[in-house]
Order: C-alpha cells, then structure tokens, then sequence
C-alpha cells in the first residue's frame, strides 16, 4: 500500500524504519498523549513486529485497521505516522489519528497525510463517517483536525484514566458528503 502526495510517501512500516521511528517514539512530549510508552530500540522494534501482523492493507472488518509511515520523498527520511480504522461495519464509521515527528511539526505534513487518510478511507474503505478523538491538551492536533474540515462534536471530561492522570477528550468528525464538499471548493 503506497500513497504520493506532494511531499510524502504514505507507505506499509518497514523494519529499517526503526532508527527513525525512535526518534519520535522516544520522545516524552510526543507519546504523553499518545497509547505507546516512552520507546527505546526494543519498544520500537515490538511497535514495528505489532504493527506489521495487524496492519491490513486493505481495512474490511471491523476492528481493522491501517498503519502508515510518512516518508520525505526528498530524502526517504520517516517523520510521522496515521492510522484509520473500521469501528463499526453496519455505521460505515471509522476513526483516524496521526503522529508527527517533534522536528517536523507546524509545517503541514500531518494535514497532507490526514487528508490522504481521509480520502482512502472515504474512496477505499468506503466509509460515511470518520473521526478523531484526541487529548484537549493538544490544541495543535485540533487544529489539523479543523483544517481538514472534521469540526468538533464532543468535549468529553475526564473520560480516560491515561498515564497516571484524568484526561479530556475532544472528537472530531467528518462525513463523506462534507469531505467531498470540501474537495470541491
């Protein structure tokens, strides 16, 4: 599974990724509000065996899902990662999330690779409605998710019990009618 964008490749995660993904995986600031723990090479190396028997190119069923790095076309360097999901089949609804390397935030590459998510899932997966749920004390994730055209449908407090604290919760959500609206304009 391959998708181009302007400046990324969106590919299937790869062993060689490793070096890479630590870089980010290790990082406190990236994985406080993400479900991994701080990452080492051995962490890493569980995150890329994990992801490589449970990531389906080709989401079906409900449950599954898609995991894709997001490689620099200009230099093959991985810097990021998303995800979507089938949460429930009767619905069409599925859930997306993304992750950026701390020396490439605030420059566009996680709404580039979120929108290519959006479409594969809407195109591909056939989708109705997708969303992402994230942590409230990530206002930069917000702010993707409000550029790619999903708008805030929840505010949920204390809903997770994650890493030691009571955390909020935000969901995004966009229709495929209102994505393909939005392609159009």
């Amino acid at each position: 599974m391959i998708i181009e964008t302007e400046r990324l490749t969106l590919r299937e995660m790869r062993e060689s990724d490793a070096a890479d993904l630590l870089e980010y995986q290790s990082n406190p600031a990236i994985v406080r509000y993400i479900p991994w723990p701080e990452g080492n090479p051995e962490t890493v190396q569980r995150h890329i065996e994990k992801t490589l028997a449970n990531s389906k190119t080709s989401p079906k069923e409900e449950g599954d899902y898609l995991v894709l790095v997001w490689e620099l076309r200009n230099s093959g360097k991985v810097i990021g990662q998303s995800n979507i999901s089938i949460q429930s089949l009767e619905h069409r609804r599925g859930e997306v999330g993304w992750v950026t390397h701390q020396d490439f935030q605030r420059q566009g590459y996680a709404y580039e690779a979120s929108l290519a998510m959006l479409k594969f899932g809407f195109e591909q997966m056939n989708l109705h409605r997708i969303v992402a749920e994230m942590d409230t004390r990530v206002p930069a994730s917000a702010a993707v998710a409000r550029k790619l055209g999903m708008r805030k449908e929840a505010e949920l407090k204390e809903v997770e019990f994650f890493k030691g604290e009571w955390c909020d919760m935000w969901t995004f959500a966009i229709l495929k009618s209102e994505f393909e609206a939005g392609l159009a304009s």
